[in-house]
């Protein structure tokens, strides 16, 4: 059990570390700071929200020290990068304040996203992926607006052995789940075996990065424009030779039909205007730069509120993970790659679209068995989002009858029990709408299809 929990402890820091990195990356890049620095604070505050998110349970009392801590979180980790930077000593010191809690207001929803993201090697995986993602596009963006900022490499390895280490403890994690624990090997071959992997995959790209010096690359590059160049002026040689012939055949023709060419008069020209200057005269004051001060303060204000906002929205969204017998994952859904989980994005973004596309056109009234059939769709892809997805398998009553059961329930006393009890009553009449709607010939009319509404709404809210 202790080894467990070191396990789940390490996954959630090395997450923490993945996000640290290229948040840290882009902070140092726009400010110009130390971006060790900067990537430590980052990973402290995403570690210590995903901490304080794992202990989020339900209710009202506990969502209310939820936010709380959250609140108290962003002040404390705003006032830290407030006085380690000497922000007061800038000319703009709103400016400066709201920037601090705009960028830790998006480090502790990151944090809440990674304490409700499930430890599984999929998400492993595409965190691990997003995170190096985003530092090379951090590093680029840092290029073409001409810096070179010298931590780049150093990020980079960080980046690549922080990814490696979650993907392995993750994947151990998964690996070792069904054995029992006198059975295990030990972690620590495990992890040390996969640093060294990529110690050993940095260390060759390093040294090709060092053989394949620009030099080298101008050198082999030169060679081949050499040789470009000698095909290409034989090819202006060989036109400009049938050029030449084609133009001598024509003035023979013209010599045999006695046409000579007129010589060209030369066309006047108008002679050269002096430019004209515009004199421009020095506005006044406008109602414009009175405004200027009151928009900016409005934006800094609507910024804080988004951001804020953002956080409060996403501790309301989480839901702890599923027992451990409803979130066993198969291994053949578990082996996943950079392809795959590219064309995953894909597919989803392009889902997305199509489903906003779908919604800005213009369609008829529905029946009220397809609008039952949509709300229930809605309905299990928000209980997805909430760790509580429908496994193969599992029908719709038994489903929505287990998310409305309480933590503590206890199993009926027999399967064909009829009489459900009040917490599972909209459960019940939510799947005997949808059975209604999806599998009968009765037709359903508005009333039930708005009744199902309601309750879909109110359904885990």
């Amino acid at each position: 059990m202790r080894s467990r929990s070191w396990l789940e402890h390490a996954g959630l820091g090395l997450g923490a570390t993945t996000e640290g990195i290229w948040c840290g990356a882009l902070a140092a890049a726009l400010t110009g700071a130390s971006w060790l620095a900067l990537a430590v604070f980052a990973t402290v505050t995403v570690a210590l929200a995903a901490a304080a998110a794992r202990r989020l349970g339900r209710g009202e009392a506990r969502q209310r020290a939820a936010r709380l801590q959250a609140v108290a979180l962003i002040l404390v980790a705003s006032g830290v990068l407030f006085a380690a930077g000497g922000s007061w000593t800038h000319p703009n010191v709103p400016w400066q304040v709201v920037r601090d809690i705009v960028y830790v207001s998006g480090l502790v929803f990151l944090g809440i996203s990674l304490a409700r993201d499930s430890q599984a090697p999929e998400a492993a995986v595409r965190r691990a992926v997003r995170g190096f993602a985003l530092l090379c596009a951090v590093l680029l963006c840092a290029a073409l607006a001409g810096s070179a900022p010298g931590w780049a490499s150093g990020a980079v390895v960080a980046a690549l052995i922080a990814g490696g280490l979650l993907i392995a403890v993750v994947r151990y994690r998964a690996l070792t789940d069904l054995v029992d624990p006198a059975d295990r090997l030990p972690a620590w071959p495990w992890l040390l075996a996969v640093t060294g992997a990529v110690l050993g995959v940095i260390a060759v790209g390093a040294l090709l990065s060092q053989v394949l010096s620009p030099d080298v690359l101008h050198w082999a590059l030169g060679d081949l424009w050499g040789v470009v160049r000698f095909a290409l002026d034989g090819v202006a040689y060989v036109i400009g030779y049938a050029g030449a012939g084609l133009i001598r055949g024509i003035a023979w023709l013209l010599s045999a039909l006695h046409l000579h060419a007129q010589p060209a008069s030369e066309a006047p020209h108008p002679a050269a205007t002096p430019p004209v200057l515009k004199l421009r005269h020095a506005a006044g004051v406008t109602v414009w730069s009175g405004a200027k001060v009151i928009g900016t303060a409005v934006g800094a204000l609507v910024a804080v509120g988004l951001s804020l906002t953002l956080v409060v929205v996403a501790l309301r969204r989480f839901r702890r993970e599923p027992p451990a017998d409803v979130a066993v994952v198969e291994e053949r859904e578990a082996l996943t790659s950079l392809r795959s989980a590219a064309g995953e994005s894909a597919a989803r973004l392009g889902r997305r679209l199509r489903r906003r596309l779908q919604a800005m056109r213009h369609h008829d009234a529905l029946a009220p068995a397809e609008l039952v059939r949509r709300r229930y769709a809605e309905l299990e892809r928000r209980l997805s989002r909430a760790g509580q997805p429908r496994l193969p398998g599992v029908t719709v009553r038994d489903h929505l009858a287990t998310v409305a059961a309480p933590a503590d329930a206890q199993p009926a006393a027999s399967p064909d029990e009829t009489a459900p009890s009040a917490h599972l009553q909209p459960a019940a009449d939510l799947a005997a709408i949808y059975e209604l709607a999806r599998y009968s010939a009765h037709v359903v009319d508005e009333a039930q299809a708005q009744r199902f509404a309601s309750l879909a709404r109110a359904f885990e809210a």
